[in-house]
């Protein structure tokens, strides 16, 4: 939820800027330009906690991992999990 809401907040950010810019008579191109601009940069300075939070969702929306389906590979995966633990704990690198 935390992404869609930054991603709005800065949408409206980047409406705003390139409507005001287009309506004093910028231009379009450097309206684009502006807009972009200032939209990632108030967007990236007013909320940095929003900013946080959906960079925090979206890595766990892409790091996921698939599980396996089946019951053999779940037994296999649990056993190598253990092993690399235990290899970990027996070096004294815990993780």
């Amino acid at each position: 939820m935390h992404f869609l809401t930054y991603s709005l907040l800065r949408l409206a950010v980047l409406v705003a800027v390139f409507l005001l810019s287009m309506w004093l008579g910028v231009g379009l191109i450097l309206s684009g330009i502006a807009a972009v601009a200032i939209s990632f940069a108030v967007s990236y300075l007013f909320f940095p906690r929003l900013h946080a939070a959906a960079g925090d969702e979206f890595r766990g929306w892409i790091s996921r991992t698939p599980r396996p389906r089946n019951r053999v590979a779940l037994e296999d995966q649990e056993a190598e999990d253990a092993y690399v633990d235990r290899r970990l704990r027996e070096e004294g690198r815990e993780s």
